[in-house]
C-alpha cells in the first residue's frame, strides 16, 4: 500500500508559465496551424510540454499538447480553429501554458551476454581502434539478434512453411525403443525444448521416430527421422 514517487516533486518542478504569441497571427476557419510563441519567463529547464491555457484569449481555439525545446528562439504551438470564422491571435496574447519537464533517464537493461563482446573483438584483426569501437557499438545495439546459447534459437512469424506431399497417404511411424538411460535423457531434452518454446504438443496424424545422435563432446543431439516424409515431398524446381 506504500506509494513510492519516481522523483521528489517540488514547487519548481510543477511551476507553470505562459506562452505568448510572438507575432500577430490569423488562423483560418476549420484549420490547424503552427504559431510561434515565447515563454513569459525563462527557467532552468530545457524541455517542457505546452497545453491548453486556463484562460483562453479566443474561444473555439484548441491547443495540442506538445513537447518543446525552451532553448530555441521560438516555441511552435499547434493550434486548431474549430469555428467557421477566422480567429486572430494578437501579439503578446497567451496561446498556451508551458509545464517544465524533469529529465528521467531510464538505464538500459544490462545483459550478461554483453560481457562476451570483448572476446569477440579480440578476434577482429586488421581493424584500428575507431573501427573496433564502431563494431562494438553495433554489436551492443543489436545484441538481441544474436543467439547466446543452444536454447536461444528465436522464431519468426512473418511467414509459414508448407510441405506438399501431394495425394500420398499420411505416414505414421511407431517410436523406436530406447534404453532406459536414453529414455530419461530424451524426456529431459523434450522438456527443455518445450520450456524454451522450440516445440509444442501436437495431436496430428503424422508421426516420425526420434533419434538421439551423439555429438563430439559426448552430449546428445535430439533429431527426428524424416526420411520417409522426404521421399514423398514434392520438390520445388528452380530455374537457373
Amino acid at each position: 500500500g506504500e506509494e513510492i514517487p519516481l522523483f521528489s516533486a517540488n514547487a519548481e518542478h510543477s511551476k507553470l508559465c505562459s506562452v505568448l504569441a510572438k507575432e500577430k497571427t490569423v488562423i483560418p476557419p476549420r484549420s490547424e496551424c503552427l504559431i510561434q510563441g515565447v515563454p513569459e519567463v525563462s527557467g532552468k529547464f530545457r524541455y517542457a510540454v505546452t497545453d491548453f491555457p486556463s484562460q483562453v484569449s479566443q474561444k473555439g481555439v484548441l491547443v495540442a499538447a506538445t513537447l518543446v525545446d525552451l532553448k530555441r528562439e521560438a516555441i511552435l504551438v499547434r493550434v486548431l480553429n474549430l469555428d467557421n470564422k477566422p480567429k486572430t491571435v494578437n501579439k503578446g496574447a497567451v496561446i498556451a501554458m508551458c509545464e517544465p519537464m524533469v529529465d528521467i533517464v531510464a538505464r538500459p537493461q544490462e545483459f550478461s551476454e554483453s560481457l562476451r563482446l570483448p572476446l569477440i573483438l579480440e578476434n577482429l584483426e586488421g581493424l584500428n581502434e575507431e573501427q573496433r569501437t564502431a563494431v562494438q557499438e553495433l554489436l551492443q545495439e543489436f545484441q538481441n539478434l544474436f543467439s547466446t546459447s543452444d536454447s536461444d534459437v528465436g522464431s519468426c512469424n512473418i511467414t509459414q512453411n508448407r510441405i506438399d506431399t501431394g495425394n500420398h497417404p499420411l505416414i505414421k511411424q511407431c517410436p523406436r525403443r530406447l534404453p532406459l538411460a536414453k529414455k530419461e535423457e530424451k524426456e529431459l531434452l523434450v522438456k527443455e525444448m518445450v520450456d524454451n518454446g522450440i516445440i509444442e504438443k501436437s495431436s496430428g496424424p503424422w508421426a516420425s521416430p526420434i533419434v538421439l545422435v551423439k555429438k563430439k563432446d559426448g552430449s546428445k543431439r535430439f533429431c527426428v527421422d524424416y526420411r520417409k516424409q522426404n521421399e514423398i515431398t514434392m520438390k520445388d524446381s528452380y530455374t537457373k
